[in-house]
């Protein structure tokens, strides 16, 4: 799924009518950074974003279960429609950047409706590498 975002256009703008944790607005503009990584910012925000992973990409492992209730707002009738992106923490030294495997952003890549879903009673790092130690 990591092409979902990446339009051969670049940008493409995701709603999230609950906002993100800490950031105003509902749409997003979600540009490519690099393979698998992203630019996320309110759309006419001035320097205010972060940078998001594909899951998928970073963390093949990660599976988070998304409660049915999350699934219904975003419309997500099939699995396979899920783009799951994690925030990350860019450190000075790249190597030591993690990601917030605690709150993942879920993006339904069809409708490109959007939720910050924080998982409960799941056993995930708030901050786990983003790289792999050596």
């Amino acid at each position: 799924m990591t092409d979902t975002l990446q339009p051969a256009t670049g940008a493409r703008t995701i709603h999230v009518p609950e906002g993100l944790v800490g950031f105003p607005g509902t749409d997003y503009e979600v540009a490519p950074v690099a393979p698998g990584l992203f630019d996320l910012r309110p759309l006419g925000a001035d320097g205010a974003g972060f940078v998001t992973a594909d899951a998928e990409v970073f963390f093949p492992d990660y599976h988070p279960e998304i409660d049915d209730q999350t699934a219904e707002r975003l419309g997500l009738t099939d699995a396979a429609d899920a783009q799951v992106l994690v925030v990350v923490t860019v450190a000075e030294d790249v190597t030591r950047s993690t990601a917030n495997l605690l709150a993942p952003v879920v993006v339904n890549a069809r409708t490109l409706a959007a939720e910050q879903v924080v998982l409960t009673g799941q056993d995930f790092p708030l901050r786990a590498p983003l790289i792999p130690a050596a």
